[in-house]
């Protein structure tokens, strides 16, 4: 199996925004995967997207991978331009795109991206996250509900499902909400050959791999909490500390303080307090 080419392709968080702010917005960057891999050579093994950055196992040539995770950027960032009126939303995110070289390292990589919703602090198994391919292997029926895509008008499907011209293919199932099956793009057949039972995709799942995946990725600043047990802290921290109920409520110096306060008593990273505190980056070095 490892004689094929695997890759893990990847976004780097956004700071003070997000990609994918509702359900319609996800169903969007849904249907962007199916599109994407139509328009390029790659299989998709697994995926997930979450709110300000997304994650792909691809199986492809180097070239065909990195065309797939610069126009997937790309259709996030017309979509937010087109629902959330930000222009240039993506303009500073790199893609990141490394090789995976053995089995191993490619059961690690796929339990790493399925685990993001749970390291994220979501209380759910990750085959309840509606926004990945967790749900899709070791199933009880591989038969999605919907209608096929060769079912709708050319006009309903271009313009009001899709918002691409691409051709789909007629046996694509859709949802009622409008989103294409990941069933009939990931290939989830190679995902359980590589594990051969799902006793040992639960094992790779309970392994806690963060750190050491996001050092290679060049993107770890150091183990942190949960963003949303974070939160939760730091929400109890407004109402003590300061007598507030939201962080926009605080003057620019009661900000910094709240910065030097998550970074000590919890040991927060300098990317989750600019997603809390809407500070960027160059700010929060200068203050921890």
């Amino acid at each position: 199996m490892i004689e094929r080419e695997f890759y893990h392709v990847c976004s780097e968080g956004l700071e003070k925004r997000l990609i994918f702010n509702n359900r319609k917005e996800f169903i969007a960057g849904m249907n962007h995967i199916a599109i994407c891999s139509l328009k390029y050579d790659v299989t998709i093994l697994c995926f997930c997207l979450m709110s300000n950055h997304f994650h792909f196992i691809l199986s492809g040539s180097y070239h065909e991978c990195w065309k797939f995770g610069n126009e997937f950027k790309r259709m996030c960032a017309m979509m937010m331009k087109q629902m959330q009126g930000i222009g240039e939303g993506m303009k500073d995110v790199d893609i990141m795109i490394k090789k995976i070289t053995d089995k191993e390292y490619l059961e690690s990589a796929i339990a790493y991206v399925l685990r993001n919703p749970i390291v994220a602090g979501f209380r759910l198994m990750p085959h309840q996250y509606p926004w990945s391919s967790g749900d899709m292997y070791f199933r009880n029926s591989y038969c999605p509900t919907g209608r096929r895509a060769d079912s709708f008008g050319y006009k309903e499907l271009t313009q009001h499902i899709l918002n691409s011209k691409i051709e789909i293919p007629g046996d694509y199932i859709i949802d009622e909400a409008g989103m294409i099956s990941p069933l009939c793009y990931v290939d989830y057949k190679t995902v359980e050959a590589l594990f051969r039972h799902p006793s040992r995709l639960m094992g790779m799942l309970s392994a806690k791999k963060e750190y050491e995946f996001e050092i290679f990725l060049g993107i770890a600043d150091k183990y942190t909490p949960d963003l949303e047990e974070l939160r939760d802290s730091v929400h109890e921290l407004l109402k003590v500390e300061f007598g507030v109920r939201t962080v926009s409520q605080l003057s620019m110096e009661q900000k910094i303080r709240l910065c030097g306060m998550m970074h000590r008593n919890f040991r927060a990273s300098r990317k989750q307090i600019a997603l809390i505190t809407r500070l960027n980056l160059e700010t929060i070095n200068k203050i921890i």
